[in-house]
């Protein structure tokens, strides 16, 4: 009998991504780049207005749907997309409801925090600092987060805005934003064994890899952190050649 998979050029494995906002281009784009066509995206989104408490818990609680339609259409592993959303549910409410998501539609689930506290450990960082759009209550949050892990948040710059303003943003221009809030945090706290560019809609890598190569030190961006989780949790993991970035080139 033939295989189907290898007579059509099927991808062999289907990542469901479910993203907070609408436009959610960079995160496919960028695992497209770092997987090849053996992976494909399917992505959800949850419409995220705002940072308010009330449109965080709509936009949890419609991760459930979005489940569902991506198990559907064939995933193999998610990814739920979006740090704000998990840093509301806090580190042990973020596990329980990633366990009950993984219990219901029967497959890997991921996090996007939970791959950042991940990246931070592989690249042995225990004092970051953090370049970002969120506001100053989400980088409170934020520092507790990573404070459960024992990394310390001792600086960061941000700008702040809500998910409407960022997701229609120019693409470009969100690189060099990323680029220079990332410069701002590590020069003010030189100490940093790390930089966390957080935010998934707007072009971080151009940024992370320009400021590697300037500071010397590895920086964490939401598609680093999913590539190296997506890949470990798939047992397809292996150090990527040098050039790629500290996150992926760790052990």
């Amino acid at each position: 009998m033939i295989d189907i998979t290898n007579l059509f050029g099927l991808p062999r494995t289907a990542i469901g991504v479910i993203s907070p906002v609408a436009g959610s281009d960079t995160m496919p784009h960028g695992l497209y780049r770092l997987l090849g066509p053996d992976y494909i995206v399917i992505s959800t989104s949850l419409a995220l207005q705002s940072f308010k408490a009330h449109d965080l818990d709509r936009a949890i609680a419609a991760i459930d749907g979005q489940l569902a339609h991506l198990k559907s259409r064939g995933a193999d592993i998610i990814l739920q997309s979006g740090t704000p959303l998990a840093l509301s549910l806090g580190p042990q409410g973020l596990e329980h409801f990633i366990a009950r998501l993984r219990k219901q539609c029967e497959l890997p689930v991921l996090s996007s925090a939970l791959n950042a506290v991940a990246a931070a450990q592989a690249v042995k960082a225990r004092r970051v600092v953090v370049a970002n759009k969120w506001n100053a209550d989400i980088n409170c949050r934020l520092k507790d987060f990573f404070q459960h892990w024992d990394i310390d948040v001792i600086g960061g710059a941000a700008d702040a805005q809500e998910p409407l303003a960022f997701q229609s943003a120019d693409l470009r221009k969100s690189a060099e934003l990323a680029y220079r809030l990332g410069r701002d945090a590590l020069r003010r706290e030189p100490q940093a064994d790390a930089l966390f560019i957080g935010g998934g809609a707007w072009f971080a890598e151009p940024a992370a890899d320009a400021l590697e190569r300037e500071f010397g030190k590895p920086v964490i961006t939401p598609l680093n952190g999913a590539v190296r989780a997506l890949l470990k949790e798939l047992g397809h993991w292996r150090p990527f050649s040098p050039g790629h970035g500290r996150v992926l080139e760790a052990e």
